[in-house]
This record gives structure tokens, C-alpha cells and sequence, in this order.
């Protein structure tokens, strides 16, 4: 087993297990600095990757909001075409009124008055 001396453990000794343990301690801080590099990298890239997302997001709401405007202003767009339908409609059913139902002198009698 180990030298002793009156019980009590050689220098040598001492620092041949004091070297061991100092092996030891610097091959775990050695580990733990690689593994902190490498989650140092994971995050920076997992940053990168949440920007680039953000930016799509924001993107896509400024083109939703775009889309919505462009869709609002054709309806509107579509309102007043059917209503400009409806009235040239009704000038339409004015004419036929006018000059295909009514006869010849009824409609000069008519635009006389008018004068």
C-alpha cells in the first residue's frame, strides 16, 4: 500500500495524489469550457435564428395590413360600381319607358310640357 512513515503519508506521496487531483480538476474545467463554448454557440445561433423569424413575422403582419387596405378599398371600389350599375339601370328602364312603351305622341306631348 502506501509509505508510511510513523503513520503519517510520505511528501511525495502527498503531492503525487495532490498532482492527481489537480489533473483532474483541469480535465473537468478543460470539459466545462468546451461545453460552455459549444451552448455559447447554440445560443448565439438560436438568437440569429429568432431574429430572422421576427423579421418574417413582421413581414407578414405588413403585408397582411397591406392586403387588408388593397381588399377594403375594392370593396368600397365595388360599392360605388353597383351603385353607378343601378342608377345607369334605371336611366335604361327610364329610356324604354319613355320611347318603347309610349307612343310617338304621347312622348311629344310629354317633352312639349316640359318646355
Amino acid at each position: 500500500m502506501e509509505k508510511q512513515l510513523n503513520g503519517v503519508m510520505s511528501h511525495d506521496m502527498i503531492k503525487q495524489q495532490l498532482d492527481h487531483i489537480r489533473t483532474f480538476i483541469e480535465l473537468e474545467l478543460t470539459e466545462k469550457k468546451e461545453t460552455i463554448k459549444e451552448q455559447a454557440a447554440e445560443i448565439e445561433e438560436l438568437k440569429q435564428l429568432l431574429q430572422k423569424k421576427e423579421l418574417a413575422i413582421s413581414m407578414f403582419e405588413a403585408n397582411t395590413q397591406q392586403f387588408q387596405e388593397t381588399a377594403e378599398g375594392n370593396r368600397q371600389l365595388i360599392n360605388k360600381l353597383l351603385g353607378d350599375i343601378s342608377k345607369l339601370q334605371n336611366e335604361i328602364d327610364w329610356y324604354k319607358r319613355t320611347y318603347e312603351n309610349r307612343s310617338f305622341f304621347g312622348t311629344i306631348k310629354e317633352k312639349l310640357k316640359r318646355k
